[in-house]
């Protein structure tokens, strides 16, 4: 599959994590493609930091100078793993913009502690290339929790987004065909449990937190259909981005990027992206694709062995039960936060 795109592209996105990484290349996709079809869309970087963010709005921009009446990139002020900031950016956006065409959620964040040196030698020794395409390298720091007493990486990666379509949802129905886009990843199948959902004490929250996306885009989508909204996941395959830039460890960012490279060239692994372009691919096909889109799909970034992008459909894994159990708890917490600003 490759993206179909069609002159009424989305006149308002949104995008989490838009000031770097997928989703800063996402962003410069979406501009590119509406400048070169001749009309202006709005897109809209969500973003913790608003000095990187307004960084990357001037980045965006730069090459387009001449195309300025078709160029309209903002910045809204969101941090995802906060409630209250959740709140205040969907009340921001709901008062400027009377549409909202694709919610990307895209922000995310892994916790690491450190390297794991025996789960590097096991790995590269049993099962190469599947430890490359894993986190058994890295140690992710357990019993985080935010302000707001939930798990760092469970509110970060899923909650925040789940709270912000639950308080957009108006503005998406109201504009007609719009669609959550939620990011995935492949170690989605990992280290869930029921009893500590939000894997506070578990040791891999950002794999759990990647299985839920998965368990609850289902649900997401039959209860959001009844609004004329749609709700599917794109996931990015393997990316060399910035994650390991905590640790400093420079020269396991470049083993990492040369082992990642040989396995495509050499084996035609083709979940092996490596660049944020391509692995924006899938979220740009269900961004601007005018085709049926299935959200029993999971939408997966693909490069050829030379690096050329193409997007693969595959069945999402999913078990109704733990994603009804999954949306139950997400509405219960959503319920609590929403008492709480009451009674404020």
């Amino acid at each position: 599959m490759s993206p179909s795109i069609q002159p009424a592209s989305p006149k308002v996105v949104l995008i989490t994590g838009g000031n770097s990484g997928v989703g800063l290349a996402l962003a410069r996709r979406l501009l590119a493609l509406s400048i070169a079809q001749g009309h202006r869309q709005t897109i809209i970087l969500g973003c913790r930091n608003p000095l990187k963010a307004q960084k990357a709005i001037s980045g965006l921009l730069q090459p387009h100078l001449a195309h300025k009446d078709l160029c309209d990139v903002q910045l809204v002020e969101i941090d995802t793993s906060s409630v209250a900031s959740v709140t205040s950016a969907a009340i921001a956006i709901e008062k400027k913009y009377s549409r909202l065409d694709r919610l990307f959620c895209n922000a995310g964040a892994m916790a690491i502690a450190g390297l794991n040196p025996w789960g590097i030698i096991q790995g590269i020794l049993t099962h190469p290339v599947a430890f490359f395409e894993s986190s058994e390298a890295l140690y992710q720091k357990r019993g985080l929790v935010t302000a707001d007493g939930l798990g760092l990486t469970f509110q970060t990666n899923v909650f925040g987004h789940y709270l912000l379509v639950h308080k957009l949802a108006g503005l998406l129905e109201r504009t007609g065909g719009a669609r959550v886009i939620w990011t995935g990843s492949a170690a989605s199948q990992l280290e869930f449990l029921r009893t500590d959902y939000q894997h506070v004490l578990g040791a891999k929250p950002y794999e759990s937190s990647k299985y839920i996306v998965d368990q609850i885009a289902i649900p997401m989508d039959r209860r959001l259909a009844q609004r004329g909204v749609r709700c599917l996941v794109a996931e990015p395959g393997n990316v060399c981005s910035n994650f390991l830039a905590g640790l400093g460890q420079a020269w396991l960012e470049w083993v990492i990027l040369c082992a990642f490279y040989l396995c495509r060239l050499c084996l035609s692994i083709p979940r092996f992206t490596i660049s944020s372009v391509n692995a924006c691919e899938a979220c740009v096909l269900l961004g601007v694709s005018e085709g049926q889109l299935d959200s029993n799909m999971k939408y997966h970034s693909r490069v050829d062995r030379w690096g050329a992008p193409f997007v693969d459909a595959v069945p999402l894994v999913y078990d109704k039960r733990t994603g009804a159990f999954l949306v139950e708890r997400m509405d219960a917490l959503v319920r609590r936060f929403e008492e709480r600003r009451g009674n404020e």
